[in-house]
């Protein structure tokens, strides 16, 4: 998938550039990829909880860096991550025959 010249850096928007830099698509990727997963059976719900298993310890509780996390979260483009991870995981899959 192309990235859109719309959003931040490419990206939907900071948020989903964010998740994207700092790596979590390359660590989604190989969790689908050691699950034995497909790249059909990528979608952004479970994009979402990988992601969210790996960041829960650094999440705040409560309070207002909590509110800031959550409208965060809330700005992700899970889909396009998910476009991203199930590019990278038919790739993955390809080089591992």
């Amino acid at each position: 998938m192309k990235k859109r010249e719309l959003g931040y850096n490419g990206w939907a928007n900071h948020a989903t550039w964010l998740v994207a830099v700092w790596d979590y698509i390359d660590l989604i990727t190989e969790q689908y990829f050691e699950s034995g997963e497909k790249p059909e059976d990528v979608n952004d719900r479970g994009v979402e909880e990988i992601f969210m298993s790996y960041v829960e310890g650094d999440m705040p509780r409560d309070g207002i860096l909590s509110d800031f996390m959550s409208n965060a979260m809330s700005q992700v483009d899970w889909r396009e991550i998910a476009s991203h991870v199930e590019e990278q995981l038919a790739d993955r899959i390809m080089d591992d025959f």
